[in-house]
């Protein structure tokens, strides 16, 4: 009669302690492996926008607006050469009164074409406010170029207004056109230093500091703050979403659905506001630049840099050996 030999308990064990250790050392390089599946499809995406943005420019002979406003262009700040605005907070006017941002459609909007987009571009009567209830079938439809695949925020929202009252649903976007360096985007939509503000008329020429060193636009998913892909409500507000890795919690005006601007946080920064870029990949941001091309920014470049990058006329000279 022949015996069959069995596991012992302590083999049992040691190998359960095996298996678990090789789990424990794998899955890190599993979740680094998909990590960096999903920076490269975000940076591929904000490529995809690029193109779309440079055949908007061959069509039309400049970049389309940061967003469309009918009325008149704004009086100046006070600063226009923004070299003070460092020294001055955007804050949020957080009242009844609602500047007028009719009818808000924003530069991805205006670039649907481009993105294959075509049929949706055609449901879009652009005199018509985005906010209306006739605009909220489109409002409310995804653009997945817009959605970084890390975004844990992407979706449906509502947007509220300065009272908190529900305005409507929106569908978020993970980019933000660039305003600037220091521009008061809540209160001077209009006078950005960047490549994009309201009814902005800017050309690859306007650009003097080079296409190759201006951001156009950078990250800002909706688990940091939900903004939308569409364009601008009147009277809606752009809010830290809850959760967010930050320490604090703001609201800020419409203009900033479609805008941000690099300002005093640092990128990835715990005190980030909600008109400041952001970014879902831990200690990277993607940044697009004018030129089409895409460049990740380590969260621990110097500012001097980001503002560098995020003027178009300035003169300055950025180090590429620097980010």
């Amino acid at each position: 009669m022949s015996l069959r030999r069995a596991f012992t308990i302590i083999e049992l064990l040691v190998t359960i302690a095996i298996t678990g250790l090789l789990v424990a050392l794998l899955l890190p390089a599993v979740q680094s492996a998909r990590e960096s599946g999903r920076r490269a499809q975000c940076r591929n995406q904000l490529k995809q926008i690029g193109i779309a943005l440079h055949n908007y420019h061959d069509s039309y002979r400049l970049f389309p607006p940061g967003y469309l406003y009918a009325g008149a262009k704004s009086p100046p700040p006070p600063d226009p050469n923004h070299s003070q605005l460092k020294k001055i907070k955007d804050a949020a006017m957080l009242n009844a009164i609602t500047p007028p941002n009719d009818p808000g459609w924003s530069w991805l909007a205006l670039s649907l074409p481009f993105l294959e987009q075509t049929a949706l571009y055609g449901q879009i009567d652009f005199n018509s406010p985005v906010r209306v209830a006739t605009n909220a079938s489109v409002r409310m439809a995804p653009l997945p170029n817009a959605a970084c695949p890390n975004d844990s925020g992407s979706g449906l929202f509502t947007v509220f207004n300065a009272l908190n009252k529900p305005m409507g649903q929106m569908f978020s976007s993970s980019y933000a056109a660039n305003f600037g360096a220091f521009g008061l985007i809540n209160t001077y939509p209009d006078y950005g230093n960047g490549v994009f503000q309201r009814n902005s008329p800017i050309r690859a020429a306007d650009i003097r500091d080079g296409i190759s060193m201006t951001i156009a636009v950078g990250e800002r998913p909706a688990s940091f703050a939900k903004a939308p892909w569409a364009g601008i409500m009147t009277g809606g507000t752009v809010r830290t979403t809850p959760g967010a890795p930050v320490y604090t919690s703001n609201i800020e005006n419409a203009p900033v659905m479609a805008l941000a601007r690099a300002g005093n946080s640092t990128l990835n920064s715990p005190y980030s506001e909600p008109y400041d870029y952001f970014s879902a990949h831990g200690d990277v941001v993607n940044f697009l630049l004018a030129d089409g091309s895409v460049r990740p920014l380590s969260s621990s470049i110097a500012m001097t840099v980001v503002y560098s990058l995020t003027t178009r006329a300035d003169n300055d000279v950025v180090d590429q050996s620097s980010f």
